[in-house]
């Protein structure tokens, strides 16, 4: 049972991951269309740098949680590899749980900030004027996936 959740989990964020490759891609191309069309034509697309910044920050959040399970995050642990496992364990465990709780209060307040802009229906201050709980809905999504895998990466390493 343990098993199937975390591979769900696992699933989920090699999820996010893709949607992070298909963001990039995007930001690129979009750029380099602009890039074209100044140079050609002297004509620009006015929403590049806006919803480039816009697709960059999804991309942030939506592989923070794969970045996390191919262990790619930098890691410290020049302390923790000399003391002995059953202490590794438990101090693994313990960051573990609060890097789980720093998570869950990211999701949250994310999630306040995405329901006042809807509620007060923001705008960007930019040409295209942007409602802006739109591209912001990729933090609380982010930080829920992270959350997950975080703690999936307990139940992994409770299961030691």
């Amino acid at each position: 049972m343990i098993k199937s959740i975390i591979n769900a989990i696992d699933r989920l964020s090699k999820a996010g991951a893709y949607l992070s490759y298909l963001l990039l891609i995007i930001i690129i191309v979009l750029i380099v269309i602009n890039i074209i069309l100044m140079s050609f034509f002297n004509k620009s697309i006015m929403i590049t740098d806006e919803y480039s910044a816009y697709m960059f920050a999804a991309f942030i959040m939506f592989s923070l949680a794969f970045t996390l399970k191919e262990r790619a995050h930098i890691r410290i642990n020049v302390l923790s590899s000399k003391l002995p496992k059953k202490i590794q364990k438990i101090l693994q465990l313990s960051t573990t749980t609060v890097a789980v709780l720093i998570s869950i209060y990211g999701l949250y307040y994310s999630a306040f900030i995405v329901y006042q802009a809807y509620i007060y229906q923001m705008r960007a201050d930019t040409v295209a004027q942007t409602l802006i709980y739109i591209p912001q809905i990729c933090m609380p999504i982010g930080f829920l996936m992270l959350t997950l895998q975080l703690i999936a990466e307990f139940l992994r390493e409770f299961e030691k």
